[in-house]
C-alpha cells in the first residue's frame, strides 16, 4: 500500500466547541465549514488536516460514521520544534492545561489539554528535527 497520509475526524455534537479549541489553543485554521461538518488544517502544513462532524447525518451512509465519539481511548500528539514556548504561550493565555511542562523519564517533554470531547492532547517536543 502506498498511502499518502492519515487524517483524523471527530464525530461530536460539540461541532462549535471542538472548532473553537482547536482554533484558540492550538492556532488550527478553518479549511471548509458547514452547519454539520467542519475541516481545520495546521496553517503551516495545510495538508495536515482534523475533521469535524455532527453524528446522525444522513447524507453520511454507513452507521459507524453517525455515531458520536464516546470521549475515551484516543489522543492526539501535536509535535513542536520548541515546546517549552508553546507552554509558556498557552499558559500565559490561559489554556486549560492538563499537566504542566514535564520531561518524561523516557525522554518526552511534554505538556497536555483535554479538548472539549475529552480526547488528551499531547504538546511533545520533536524528538528529530530536520
Amino acid at each position: 500500500m502506498a498511502f499518502q497520509q492519515i487524517q483524523t475526524g471527530i464525530i461530536t455534537e460539540k461541532l462549535i466547541e471542538t472548532k473553537t479549541f482547536y482554533e484558540k489553543w492550538l492556532g488550527l485554521s478553518t479549511k471548509f465549514e458547514s452547519d454539520w461538518f467542519v475541516l481545520l488544517c495546521l496553517p503551516n502544513r495545510p495538508e495536515v488536516e482534523l475533521a469535524i462532524m455532527k453524528p446522525n447525518q444522513p447524507q453520511v451512509r454507513k452507521p459507524y460514521f453517525q455515531i458520536p465519539y464516546p470521549g475515551k481511548g484516543i489522543w492526539f500528539i501535536f509535535e513542536s520544534k520548541d515546546v517549552e514556548k508553546e507552554y509558556m504561550e498557552l499558559k500565559q493565555k490561559n489554556a486549560p492545561i492538563d499537566l504542566p511542562l514535564t520531561t518524561e523519564e523516557w525522554g518526552d517533554v511534554h505538556f497536555t489539554l483535554i479538548d472539549p470531547n475529552g480526547i488528551g492532547i499531547d504538546i511533545v517536543q520533536e524528538r528529530n528535527p530536520n
